[in-house]
């Protein structure tokens, strides 16, 4: 199966890295199996901040297996690294010597233009501060749409390209009309799953796990208390907790949050309801609080992830 590595430079863009994994999440969702393969890899091997300061962790600390490398997807932002790390070219390298394609967004065209990985193509290159790039990359045939797609090379001008560039890419290694599903799931915040098996009925399905959820979805703008929400289960919260984990996975708690916060998440895709307003309809107290558990939870801020669903929405309108 297709595998994606992704390869984040100090504060490279989130909303780019979120769109583009976004994508294939959606594509496996959609077709009810894992079709799509990722990993996460840092120059360096140690955490870095994203654009809105989110904290990173690399998901790999090595470079090795770049033949198994369909796609090494460089993403980095106005922090242009002063030296490209010798074993992150070496890298590159090992993935277009197997076969793989090498992509970038953002200044991570840049990378590829630095280290000659660009040379006789059409791409898109990011300006930078080093002024033309055709004056700069004489080799390279410079392109001016939001993204370039060609048998060896993805290049992405921004973060809001990202999203229609995985498409093209995903309509490349898989299919068109899986590539359509993503994108118009992208679009909309909502996937249609085209290929699921009727659901057999689950025989281990805690009742009092559903009751548990039922009740939870009836109180998100005013969430019951753990205490509450046990007693009227008929447990304590320590039995409740227990069964939770061994239900879904997560404390009642953990649960909760992030049913709130896909309540919340929708009403900002869908709705032009005022952050403020959301925030209360998803139960927090504070707007501050909202955007702090958005963006630590989901990666982006609420008003990047309107600005993605409306951008999606423009891009579906006029492509």
């Amino acid at each position: 199966m297709p595998h994606v590595s992704f390869i984040l430079f100090p504060e490279f863009p989130m909303l780019a890295y979120a769109l583009a994994k976004e994508a294939l999440d959606i594509a496996n969702r959609t077709a009810g199996e894992t079709v799509f393969t990722s990993d996460t890899r840092i120059p360096g091997h140690v955490e870095t901040r994203a654009s809105n300061g989110a904290l990173m962790t690399p998901g790999r600390g090595d470079w090795d297996e770049a033949d198994k490398i369909d796609l090494a997807l460089v993403i980095c932002g106005d922090s242009f690294p002063r030296r490209i790390p010798n074993q992150f070219q070496g890298f590159l390298k090992a993935v277009d010597a197997a076969g793989g394609r090498l992509g970038g967004i953002e200044t991570g065209t840049l990378i590829l233009a630095k280290v000659g990985h660009l040379d006789g193509r059409r791409a898109v290159v990011h300006r930078g501060t080093g002024g033309d790039p055709e004056e700069r990359f004489p080799a390279i045939e410079i392109s001016d749409r939001a993204h370039v797609l060609d048998d060896r090379r993805l290049t992405v001008a921004g973060g809001i390209a990202a999203g229609t560039a995985l498409c093209a890419w995903i309509a490349d290694v898989a299919s068109p009309a899986l590539a359509d599903e993503v994108g118009r799931a992208l679009t909309t915040g909502r996937s249609r799953l085209v290929h699921t098996a009727p659901e057999e009925p689950d025989q281990n399905a805690d009742p009092v796990i559903a009751d548990m959820e039922a009740r939870m979805r009836a109180h998100l703008a005013d969430p019951l208390s753990l205490s509450d929400l046990a007693d009227g289960l008929g447990l304590t919260r320590k039995a409740l907790r227990g069964r939770c984990v061994r239900a879904l996975g997560v404390k009642p708690s953990d649960h909760y949050l992030n049913l709130r916060l896909k309540h919340g998440a929708d009403l900002l895709r869908h709705t032009a309801m005022p952050v403020s307003q959301i925030a209360r309809e998803s139960g927090f107290e504070t707007l501050a609080g909202f955007s702090r558990s958005v963006r630590n939870n989901l990666g982006v801020s609420p008003s990047a992830m309107r600005k993605m669903a409306r951008a999606a929405r423009m891009v579906a309108q006029y492509a």
